[in-house]
């Protein structure tokens, strides 16, 4: 596994990249079927690399350009939840919660967590079971008491997250790999680099 290189970055946020087909009816739409699970997509572009940086951008570029081998999306510049903008060390983030049990999917309720805890739409967590990770947006929050959060997110839960996994609220992870022929690097005096990752299960 190739870890997420400490660099500036100007673009990178996480999109949910959907599978959908339209049926028409003349110019009306008519059915819309979803033919496969959506997937986090990231378009990720550094800032202007400075001599120390950029001989070990490349070197991370020609590793993961090939899609081989899966990268570790951690990156710094994620956003803790909205609740704790401006108060980034709150203790309610640095303990990770315990995965109890998946509703249809997509409602999650999550243990040993403290009580507090504010979640809110659009806010982003990650899970981990073993060696696979995923990545969900909430959609309906809530605030944690009696040391458990119920939460409903996006995209559905894969099936190798299972009840145990480990549920983070900060320094969020991803498993992911490089789209083969998306690494960019130009040979200038400070380049900068840009390449597309993919989620994968691990």
């Amino acid at each position: 596994m190739i870890g997420f290189p400490a660099v500036p970055y100007v673009k990178g946020l996480p999109q949910i990249a959907r599978s959908t087909s339209v049926s028409r009816a003349g110019q009306r739409a008519v059915a819309f079927v979803e033919y496969a699970d959506p997937f986090w997509r990231i378009e990720v572009e550094t800032g202007p690399l400075v001599a120390e940086h950029a001989p070990a951008f490349r070197a991370f570029l020609e590793e993961a350009g090939t899609g081989m081998e899966t990268v570790l999306f951690a990156p710094k510049y994620l956003k803790v939840p909205q609740a704790y903008v401006g108060d980034e060390a709150n203790p309610a983030l640095s303990n990770t919660g315990s995965l109890v049990s998946v509703t249809d999917g997509f409602i999650i309720a999550v243990g040993s967590v403290t009580n507090g805890l504010d979640l809110r739409r659009g806010d982003l967590i990650s899970l981990k079971s073993g060696d696979y990770r995923s990545l969900h947006r909430v959609m309906v929050g809530a605030v944690a008491s009696a040391g458990a959060i119920s939460l409903t997110v996006e995209p559905a839960i894969p099936e190798y997250i299972v009840p145990g996994a480990e549920v983070k609220f900060r320094d969020l992870e991803l498993n992911t790999r490089m789209l083969s022929g998306s690494g960019s690097m130009p040979d200038d005096y400070l380049p900068a680099a840009s390449f597309t990752l993919v989620e994968v299960p691990k």
